[in-house]
C-alpha cells in the first residue's frame, strides 16, 4: 500500500515519518485537533501497511 492509497490523515502522517524520527507521542501531539478515533484509524493504515521502522531510542520513522 503506498501513501497515496491511504486515508489524507495517514499520507500526512507518513510524510512527516519519512522526513523526522518521531515518537508516538509527537504525532498524537502534532495532530491533536483531530479526533482519537480518526488518528487510531489512519495509525492502523500505517501498521498495516508495514512500511514503520523504529530506531534505537525508540522513534518511528519510514524509510522509502
Amino acid at each position: 500500500m503506498s501513501s497515496n492509497d491511504m486515508s489524507p490523515l495517514a499520507a500526512t502522517m507518513v510524510n512527516s515519518l519519512k522526513t523526522t524520527h518521531q515518537h508516538f507521542h509527537d504525532l498524537v501531539d502534532t495532530h491533536a485537533d483531530i479526533p482519537w478515533r480518526n488518528f487510531l484509524l489512519a495509525w492502523g493504515e500505517i501498521r498495516a501497511a508495514d512500511i514503520l521502522l523504529r530506531d534505537d531510542e525508540g522513534h518511528y520513522y519510514i524509510d522509502i
